[in-house]
Parts: structure tokens; sequence; C-alpha cells
């Protein structure tokens, strides 16, 4: 079974803070020390470079993104929602060491922090450091007031199954598909779960109804299709894997299925 972690990203903009930065001036007059002072202390800058920031995160450039933090932390020094950003575009990034270096950071400078708890959790859950992980989770799932507490169940629940834990894990995935938006990856864990066990039917019932509810998510018509092929069901199978195809030709899902269609 494959499992793949679930990255909260928060949509939190604020004043924030990383490196404290300095610029050496030959002989400041008093007024230009005033000035560089001021703009050092800037939160509407500090505000504007991290909307920015997030733009770029949901582009995907993380690199630029984290000079745009960076550069707020030079307006606003002491907010630990930029170490959390950071800690996430390391995170997309795959540089681990330095991601759990902001958030730490951030937990240093406000314990009750979750995302960040839960994104370190993520990081150690990348890193297979699933005790560590599992710590984390825990603790995120203890502030009953966090607004992405299924999200952390699926989180704990791909650290126990990646530990052989399978009863811990589909109960926490269960949990995860009760939420008002429930995590379409949960309901791909407990139907690989339940076509492990044997329980096919349930595995069906599990991925038509995350293709009821998410009809836009084409993982979901694989899955379905990549079932029914291992039931030695083709002609069931071709409508679902053809649709994947179809919706996204060039992507690895679409190679996906031609293989499974190549297959039958």
């Amino acid at each position: 079974m494959t499992s793949r972690p679930f990255l909260v990203v928060t949509a939190l903009i604020a004043a924030l803070s990383v490196f404290g930065s300095s610029i050496a001036v030959s002989a400041p007059t008093p007024k230009k020390n005033k000035k560089k002072k001021n703009e050092q202390t800037d939160p509407l800058l500090s505000q504007a470079l991290m909307r920015q920031g997030y733009v770029f995160m949901q582009q995907q450039r993380f690199e630029d993104a984290i000079e745009q933090f960076r550069q707020a932390d030079a307006a606003t020094p002491g907010n630990a929602t930029v170490y959390n950003m950071i800690g996430l575009c390391y995170l997309s990034l795959e540089r681990y060491d330095k991601a759990l270096e902001y958030f730490d950071l951030a937990l240093a400078k406000i314990p009750g922090f979750t995302d960040a708890r839960n994104n370190r959790g993520t990081t150690y859950l990348a890193l297979k450091q699933y005790r560590l992980a599992e710590v984390d989770f825990v603790a995120a799932l203890s502030d009953s007031t966090y607004p992405h507490r299924w999200k952390v169940y699926y989180n704990l629940g791909v650290t126990y199954l990646s530990r052989g834990q399978v009863g811990a894990a589909e109960e926490n995935f269960k949990k995860a598909i009760t939420a008002p938006v429930p995590v379409f990856e949960a309901y791909l864990r407990l139907a690989e779960i339940a076509q492990a066990q044997g329980h096919t039917d349930s595995a069906l019932s599990l991925l038509e109804e995350a293709r009821l509810k998410y009809p836009d998510r084409i993982e979901g018509a694989l899955a379905y299709g990549r079932l029914l092929v291992d039931l030695d069901r083709p002609q069931e199978a071709r409508p679902f894997l053809e649709d994947v195809i179809e919706s996204d030709p060039s992507s690895a899902y679409a190679d996906e299925a031609r293989s499974l269609l190549g297959s039958t």
C-alpha cells in the first residue's frame, strides 16, 4: 500500500519574522538612522511581502517565496508565522533539515502554534521518524479549536500505517472522512486497507463515495479503475481509466491508466 502525508498550508497572512538583517551605512545622519529603523519595523510592508510570498507558494515558486518571507522578517522581526511559512517552503522542496529548523523556531516562539506542530509532524513523517511524528500529531489533536483536525487524523493514520499498525491507522482514517469537508486521501487509504483485508465490496464503496464527493479528483477514478482491474473486471474498469486519460493526458495518472488498459 502506498501512503502520502497531507501537507496543511496555512492561509494566515500576518506580520512575520525569520532572519534579522542590517545594512551598513557610512556616517549616517540621525535622520537617516531614524528612517532606516522605521523601514525595518514596518508591519504594513511585512504583510505585503508575506502576501506575495504566499502567492509564490501557490505557484510552487518556493525559493522566491522564501526570499519574500525573509524580507518580511527584516521589516518586522518576531512573528512565528513566517518561520512556519519558510518551513513549509523547505518541506515542499524536500529540504527536511531546514524545514525542521524553522518549525522548531516557530514553536519556540509560540509553543501552542498548532499549524507548525502539524507541519513538523509531517516533516518527521517524510523522514520516517514515526515516533516523533506521532508525538506532534497527537499534540496537535489536543487543540480542540484547530480547524484542520481531520487532516491531522489523516497524517496520524499515515504514521500508524507506515509502522504496520493497521487498526490504529484505520481508526484515524475513518475520523478523517467524518469532517464537514472529508479528507479525500483518507478514502483511498481506507480502500487500500479494505482491499488488502479481502473486503473488496467495502473498498469499492469507499472509492465510489470518494468519487461522488470529489468528482474532479482523477485519483479517485484511477483508484476505482485499478481496483476493478485487480478484481478481473476490465470492461467495467475501462471507462474510469479512459476518463483519467482524457482529463489529464500528460499526467502520471494518465500513464498509469494507459498501462492498466494495456494489461487488460
